[in-house]
């Protein structure tokens, strides 16, 4: 009889792909009702983005409903990343794949669970990024009337630094995680090489998807004060 080949352990994330997906559809649903909600808001806001923006940093004209919508919108984005994660992976495997698209798409599915959220973080900030320049950029016009002052800018520093320092806790810890499948596959004597193109495939096709994604979102937050 021929030996079952030796099972791969791939550490802490191996229990993590089955439960990435769960919170997907919970992820969509809260993102479509925080638009849902801030397009109801925005009914009672007004015509102009002068008065939603007038004041950086604090409420000031914004409907409390817009900033709830706003802010759901982001949470959805953060629940769905694992999913998405997972779903981009699947997507990577599907068909009949080569070995740098087998590679590649399953250690995505590995990992969904550790660096999804951190992503959905990322992908959130930059559509609200997006969203605010787009808005100030129709306030000011061509006068610059409501330019970002120093405290505006330093925020909006701070939250990236922070959401991207996550995001590569999250992408070390999963390195570390996957040790172990990376010593089998040279002890097998699969190159080097192949690892780094498998690395840079996975990073590419999830900026593919969320970089549309995030621009749809930004443009959908954006479109009720399009007026």
């Amino acid at each position: 009889a021929v030996p079952a080949p030796p099972t791969i352990v791939t550490g802490p994330v191996a229990p993590w792909p089955h439960r990435a997906t769960s919170g997907l559809p919970w992820g969509i649903a809260l993102t479509a009702a925080g638009l849902a909600l801030e397009a109801y808001a925005s009914g009672d806001a007004p015509p102009h983005p002068d008065a939603l923006l007038a004041v950086p940093g604090r409420l000031g004209g914004n409907p409390p409903g817009v900033v709830g919508g706003w802010v759901l919108a982001a949470l959805g984005l953060v629940l769905a990343g694992p999913g998405l994660t997972h779903l981009c992976g699947r997507l990577l495997a599907v068909g009949r794949p080569g070995v740098l698209r087998l590679l590649a798409g399953r250690m995505l599915q590995q990992e969904a669970g550790l660096i999804g959220r951190p992503v959905g973080a990322l992908c959130a900030l930059a559509a609200a990024g997006y969203t605010v320049l787009e808005l100030y950029g129709r306030a000011s016009g061509p006068s610059g009337a409501h330019a970002f002052g120093p405290l505006t800018g330093l925020g909006a520093a701070l939250v990236t630094l922070c959401a991207a320092a996550t995001t590569l806790t999250a992408v070390v810890e999963a390195r570390s995680a996957r040790e172990r499948t990376t010593a089998a596959l040279l002890r097998l004597g699969a190159p080097a090489r192949l690892l780094r193109a498998a690395a840079a495939l996975r990073a590419t096709a999830l900026l593919a998807l969320l970089v549309p994604l995030a621009w749809v979102v930004a443009h959908l937050t954006a479109m009720p004060f399009r007026r």
